[in-house]
């Protein structure tokens, strides 16, 4: 069984550590985005309309999709951290990194789709 090479990994480990604070702290800061711009702006009415207005709103896709963006790299970039620790076998690890990799893909690219076709309620993807 070939070993791990702890040198490299140190390197690559210490940014993606670096990334994992600073995805933690741009999701706070857009989820207190979200929170304010839901909770405390307006009147205090949630309508069909509004809910609809807001979505169509650029600024409010470009968040989501960020929003939606940093929590995956976060949530996957933990799960490769872990996986990262327990498995030393450089074939599995580069199917897992793979496997990651196209969840992530996919997963940005159906919540994308999806933020950018909500604002137009009769609005069918293609």
């Amino acid at each position: 069984m070939p070993e791990k090479n702890y040198r490299e990994t140190s390197r690559r480990g210490g940014m993606l550590w670096l990334l994992q604070r600073v995805s933690a702290v741009v999701i706070f800061v857009l989820l207190m985005i979200h929170y304010v711009t839901y909770h405390f702006i307006g009147d205090g009415t949630i309508t069909y309309d509004r809910i609809v207005a807001k979505m169509a709103s650029p600024w409010f896709n470009l968040t989501q999709i960020l929003f939606l963006a940093a929590a995956l790299f976060h949530g996957l970039n933990g799960v490769w951290m872990v996986t990262e620790d327990y498995i030393h076998q450089r074939g599995l690890r580069l199917m897992l990194a793979a496997i990651l990799l196209l969840l992530g893909l996919l997963l940005l690219y159906g919540g994308t789709s999806t933020v950018l076709n909500a604002g137009y309620p009769g609005r069918v993807s293609q």
